[in-house]
């Protein structure tokens, strides 16, 4: 049965899309935060001093990339395991559907009873979806991160303060 949607579904369908959209965001940086240690430490392995200043440049040179670039330069550091690399690709042809064609592709399905909630899934299997790959990285990024040295504690603590300054607590 065709028919608008309601108030409520239509604050239910954009609170999901920007759920999806900030969990894709997580998910970017931590594989930007990631690709960033490893090309730090590569740099340092060479013999490279590597600066905080040259730091930040190249985490706000590596936050420019899209996803498509950002899962090749993570895939090529293994970053992204081989055997992940699939749910990858998968995800960013969702994500892509998302972000550019998912009006034009699926708009007309939100006044249709039959076809609306396959939209709201859609919509929320991609927030899923970031949620997961984001636990997976951050995971390996832990255990790489703890292999080269780093008090996962004391990182915990440096962060833990750093959000109590910024709520003002």
């Amino acid at each position: 049965m065709r028919r608008q949607m309601n108030a409520d579904e239509l604050a239910d369908f954009y609170r999901r899309i920007g759920a999806a959209l900030w969990h894709v965001q997580y998910l970017e940086d931590v594989l930007v935060n990631f690709l960033v240690e490893k090309i730090i430490d590569e740099r340092r392995c060479n013999g490279q001093a590597v600066t905080a200043g040259v730091a930040r440049t190249l985490l706000a040179d590596k936050r420019r990339l899209t996803l498509g670039p950002l899962i090749k330069a993570c895939s090529s550091r293994r970053i992204i395991r081989p055997e992940h690399g699939a749910r990858f690709e998968a995800f960013k042809i969702e994500r892509h559907w998302l972000v550019h064609r998912s009006v034009v592709e699926n708009g007309d399905d939100l006044y249709d009873d039959a076809t609306c909630n396959s939209v709201f899934n859609r919509i929320s299997a991609v927030r899923q979806e970031a949620i997961s790959l984001k636990r997976l990285v951050a995971h390996d990024f832990e255990s790489w991160m703890t292999t080269h040295g780093v008090d996962l504690d004391v990182a915990q603590n440096q962060a833990e303060k750093a959000m109590r300054k910024l709520k003002g607590v």
